[in-house]
């Protein structure tokens, strides 16, 4: 398979002109809309691993210096 293909398949268009959502009709807005959910979710997310890690790691750090 080549490059033309898989571009074809996945509906990639390399131009920027071209390579845009249109927000003109209900689909075009729905579809940047879950695009915007999914990217917040990705970043809460982060923050939550990120208060987990450290719990974790405090928690490691207080087993250790038990033993």
């Amino acid at each position: 398979m080549n490059e033309a293909e898989i571009k074809a398949i996945f509906d990639i268009t390399t131009d920027p002109i071209k390579n845009v959502y249109d927000i003109s009709n209900r689909d075009g807005r729905q579809e940047i809309e879950r695009i915007i959910r999914i990217f917040n979710i990705v970043k809460e997310q982060r923050k939550t691993c990120a208060r987990i890690s450290a719990r974790g790691l405090v928690a490691f750090r207080m087993l250790v210096s038990n033993n």
